[in-house]
């Protein structure tokens, strides 16, 4: 149902309620009605009598200068015979009238006073006819016709002037027909100025009673509608206590009811301990609210307003509210089971930034419940039920991290347990001191922007090679800090500027890292407290550090064997991995330790980068597992580690591209740029050919890390290859540094 049929239903709740009210009032509109129409009526009445009266006025004065006019043509035929007689008497001839009758200013005299005349008849006939059947009437402005006469003895009154206007007209007729030369005009004027005159007082008493008549209506009429809107007056003033009176005691009644509902609506609404209101379909929140959601969203005056527009500056993930707004709309649509979409609410257990009572922000856990209101089996509103489960989260939290804790430790005690005791040994001093070494980073004044960027590479160093560490010896719990610390260092180099406060970001992970380092130191000396003690529990550290000792002959090996095995089965690889010389080696246990983490270094490089994939070696006509062989020998005064593969070589035009790609040179630079030169690009700080990153590969540091190791230890680096043929990269370092 649209929201046409919804506010039908709204009117019809309306309707229902004051129905009483709203037919008093149609009734009180239909009297007043009544009363102006009535009124309408007798205006009209009152009009069209007053415009009879300008007619019948206007016929009276049409008459009199008829009369006036009958008159002059009388006085102008005696004047003609005047001169006829004086110039028979004096000459004795009667040349003289003829040239009294020719005379032309005396005919032009006769033909306007006939011209006058025939006018006035015309305009005493029309408006004769007028009075009688109705008709045009053009003489008083704004009115076009005028109806016949039927007020009282009008009539009889018209009749009496038309018996009258009926000889009058003949005469007239005669009168304006004449020849002026004629001497028959004295007669022809006598006669018709004699009946005007004698029946002037007869006209004029007729049009006198049809006036009268007409007023005398007009009167009536006038005093009727004074009647009609004082009684209007009187019984709507009569109406209008009554309805005071009556309907609004009812209406007060009803709103007391309706002002104790409020009044227990706002109670509940103002001690509820969750924030309710209800959603409209375009995700407007009603006017009505808990108290207690103003709190929880440190926000006032919700009312109206868009919840989608008020949580935009306090939810963490923005898309988190698109995904609500559509989950809303889907609870409007009727065809959608509720139950079945109620998992896919985004905003359960939403972490939210919401300003506190003192003014600061805060996070808070906010789990928002989304329910139909119903009407009529139509959706009408949705209620919304929001609570805080900040407490909640923050415990689930804690018990997740200490269960982590434990599964860790767990993890670590299995790996102690397993491991060799040489080898975690080293693990953990040089985890320390690359904990010590990244303090001490940190701590180290800052003057320009280029040396926050060494900051960053140095840090960026050592947290690659403890990830390298930990990742050889299958020591997720350290990997997974390393891997959110190169992500936090990542983003801080693709900054162009950047300060002290920046670092503060890594603080949380570097914590996490020290905990954890602490954490595996304290597991080993138990572990190697336990095997010193005597009796029954010395025999059982004697005996776990026999199996110790007995189930890793050759530690190195081992571990980095089982390294490359696990970097095979990530990157869906298969190798073969020999290693040589690793655990026979009598010297210094710095050098060693540091030539085991480059061995890690190049071993991940030798898999990830350089053996293909078992379908493409097939295509190349190699064997589907490449081959990875990692040798250290004495040679003199020095120590040589050799890595080789029978991979795809280093590709000289891939790093070309990248080169061009990440803006570092411009592809004129780049295409002078000769194969040694190429290859030497490897070991720029976080230059990889990798697309993306993984835990393995794709930060650009591994190299890195190995340059700037062999510079420390004062050696050499030497690399050869072949495209689609092998690797091999040769570490030389001093025995003594």
């Amino acid at each position: 149902m649209d929201n046409a049929q919804k506010t039908f239903n709204e009117q019809k709740f309306s309707f229902k309620r004051y129905r009483n009210v709203i037919i008093s009032i149609a009734l009180f509109l239909l009297f007043v009605s009544g009363l102006m129409f009535a009124g309408y009526r007798i205006s009209g009445q009152i009009q069209r009598s007053q415009l009879q009266i300008d007619v019948a006025g206007t016929l009276s004065d049409t008459v009199y200068d008829m009369l006036t006019i009958t008159q002059s043509l009388q006085l102008l035929s005696m004047e003609k015979l005047i001169p006829e007689t004086t110039e028979v008497e004096t000459n004795g001839d009667a040349g003289g009238n003829i040239e009294a009758a020719n005379d032309p200013e005396y005919i032009a005299l006769q033909v306007e006073k006939q011209k006058l005349l025939d006018e006035y008849q015309k305009v005493a006939k029309n408006l004769l006819n007028v009075l009688d059947k109705g008709g045009a009437y053009d003489v008083v402005e704004g009115f076009n016709s005028v109806a016949p006469l039927k007020v009282g003895d009008t009539r009889q009154s018209l009749q009496k002037v038309q018996g009258i206007w009926k000889d009058y007209n003949s005469l007239i007729d005669d009168a304006v027909k004449y020849s002026v030369a004629s001497n028959q005009n004295m007669e022809f004027a006598r006669k018709v100025s004699t009946f005007a005159s004698d029946n002037q007082d007869a006209l004029y008493e007729g049009i006198d009673e049809i006036i009268v008549g007409l007023n005398e209506d007009i009167t009536e009429k006038a005093a009727l509608l004074r009647w009609i809107q004082i009684s209007g007056i009187a019984l709507s003033l009569l109406y209008f206590l009554f309805f005071v009176g009556f309907f609004m005691r009812r209406l007060g009644k009803a709103d007391l009811a309706a002002a104790v509902a409020r009044r227990e609506n706002t109670e509940i609404m103002q001690t509820i301990n969750n924030g309710l209101f209800l959603l409209d379909k375009d995700l407007n929140i009603g006017s009505q609210y808990s108290s207690e959601l103003e709190r929880l969203w440190g926000k006032q005056n919700l009312g109206g307003q868009n919840m989608l527009s008020v949580l935009s500056d306090m939810v963490a993930n923005p898309e988190d509210l698109e995904t609500a707004g559509s989950f809303v709309q889907q609870l409007y649509n009727p065809r959608t089971k509720e139950r079945l979409i109620a998992s896919l609410n985004p905003l359960i257990h939403s972490p939210m930034n919401v300003m506190n009572e003192s003014g600061v922000k805060e996070k808070r856990y906010l789990d928002f419940k989304f329910n139909r209101v119903y009407d009529n089996e139509e959706i009408v509103r949705v209620l919304v039920s929001v609570s805080d489960v900040t407490n909640a989260v923050l415990l689930e939290e804690k018990i997740t991290k200490e269960r982590e804790q434990n599964d860790l430790q767990m993890e670590m005690l299995t790996f102690i347990l397993k491991a060799d005791s040489q080898l975690l040994t080293d693990f953990i001093e040089n985890t320390k001191k690359r904990n010590n070494n990244i303090n001490e980073v940190l701590k180290q004044p800052v003057k320009a922007q280029a040396e926050f960027f060494t900051k960053l590479r140095t840090i960026f160093r050592e947290v690659h090679g403890l990830k390298g560490d930990a990742s050889s010896l299958n020591l997720h719990g350290f990997v997974s800090i390393a891997e959110n610390l190169e992500t936090s260092l990542k983003e801080l180099q693709n900054k162009k500027m950047l300060n002290g406060e920046d670092f503060l970001t890594l603080t949380v992970s570097l914590e996490e890292l020290f905990s954890l380092t602490q954490t595996i130191e304290d597991l080993n000396k138990r572990i190697n407290h336990i095997s010193g003690q005597e009796g029954n529990t010395g025999r059982v550290g004697r005996s776990i550090a026999a199996s110790r000792q007995a189930a890793n002959p050759e530690p190195a090996k081992s571990q980095l064997t089982k390294y490359a095995e696990e970097l095979s089965q990530r990157c869906g690889k298969r190798i073969d991995f020999s290693c040589l010389g690793m655990d026979n080696m009598s010297i210094n246990m710095t050098i060693k330790t540091q030539l085991r983490e480059l061995a890690v270094q190049l071993l991940r490089n030798a898999v990830v980068h350089g053996i293909e994939n078992p379908e493409i070696r097939l295509n190349k006509h190699k064997l589907s597992t490449g081959h990875v062989r990692m040798e250290m020998k004495e040679e003199g005064d020095s120590i040589r580690l050799i890595v080789e593969d029978d991979g795809a070589g280093i590709n000289t035009e891939l790093i070309r591209s990248k080169l061009v790609e990440r803006g570092m040179y411009s592809k004129d630079e780049a295409a002078k740029l000769d194969t040694r030169s190429l290859i030497q690009k490897i070991f720029i700080h976080g230059f990889s050919t990798m697309e993306g990153s993984n835990q393995d590969a794709g930060r650009g540091v591994g190299m890195d890390i190995i340059s700037d190791r062999i510079k420390q230890m004062k050696g050499r680096i030497a690399l050869a290859t072949r495209a689609d043929a092998y690797t091999r990269v040769t570490l030389t370092v001093p025995k003594r540094i």
